[in-house]
C-alpha cells in the first residue's frame, strides 16, 4: 500500500530534500511520517511567529482607507490583484489606478491619487469619527512551496527561509534520536551531554528579516 504524504499545506520544504540534508538515504514509512511532522511543525512555527502566509494562495480582505497613497495587504509578496472594490457604493476601481509594479515584494498597494478616508462625521466641527472599512481587495500573494513546483512554475521560495526549516528539523530530528526529547542535560558518570533547544541566532535573524510588522 502507497503510503499517503502527511505535509500541510503551508509545509515549506519536501521530504526528499529533508532526507537527503539529514543524510538518511534508506528508511522506513513511520520515519518518513515523522520527519514531515517536523517539517509540518517547523513551518507553522515560523509562519506564526512572523504573522504571515507563505504559500502562493487566493486573499480577499477588507481593509479602511489609510488617507495615504499606500494600502498594507496582510500578505506578500502580492503576484496579481483580481479587483478592489469600493463596498460603500458597490463600484469596482479602476486597475489602472493603482499599482503593486514597485512595492509589492512588502505587501503594499500604490495609488497616485491616495486612498480616500470615507467615514462618518459627528461633532460640531463635523469630523471624521468612524471610518468605513470600505476597500475590499482580491488578490493572490506568496511564494510557490517546493512541493508545489512544477516544471513551468518552479519553486521560488528564498532560500534561506527552506535553510533554517532545515536546521529546525534537524535539530529536533537529533534530539528526538538521542532520546533528549524534554531534557536540557544529563549526565553519565564523567561524561555529560548538553542540548540546545532553543533557536539558533541565525534562524532567529531570517524569521526578524521576513516578519511582518503591520
Amino acid at each position: 500500500m502507497e503510503r499517503k504524504s502527511l505535509l500541510a499545506d503551508n509545509a515549506m520544504t519536501t521530504l526528499e530534500t529533508m532526507l537527503d540534508f539529514l543524510g538518511i538515504t534508506e528508511t522506513d514509512d513511520s520515519t518518513k511520517n515523522n520527519i514531515e511532522r517536523l517539517i509540518n511543525a517547523a513551518s507553522s512555527y515560523i509562519e506564526t511567529m512572523t504573522n504571515r502566509k507563505f504559500a502562493l494562495r487566493e486573499y480577499t480582505e477588507t481593509h479602511f482607507p489609510t488617507g495615504y497613497q499606500e494600502l498594507c495587504l496582510k500578505q506578500y509578496p502580492i503576484r496579481e490583484v483580481m479587483s478592489v472594490e469600493d463596498t460603500r457604493y458597490h463600484q469596482e476601481l479602476d486597475p489602472d489606478s493603482y499599482s503593486f509594479a514597485d512595492t509589492g515584494d512588502i505587501g503594499v498597494l500604490f495609488s497616485d491619487a491616495g486612498w480616500e478616508l470615507r467615514g462618518y462625521r459627528s461633532g460640531l466641527a463635523n469630523d471624521l469619527t468612524k471610518l468605513n472599512r470600505c476597500l475590499k481587495v482580491k488578490y493572490r500573494a506568496g511564494y510557490i512551496l517546493p512541493k508545489d513546483a512544477t516544471e513551468e512554475h518552479p519553486a521560488d521560495l528564498p532560500y534561506d527561509l527552506q535553510y533554517i526549516v532545515w536546521q529546525m528539523v534537524q535539530q529536533q530530528w537529533n534530539l528526538a534520536n538521542n532520546g533528549a526529547n524534554g531534557l536540557a542535560a544529563f549526565s553519565i558518570s564523567d561524561v555529560s551531554w548538553t542540548f540546545d533547544h532553543a533557536l539558533s541566532e541565525q534562524v532567529q535573524a531570517v524569521i526578524n528579516q521576513y516578519m511582518r510588522w503591520t
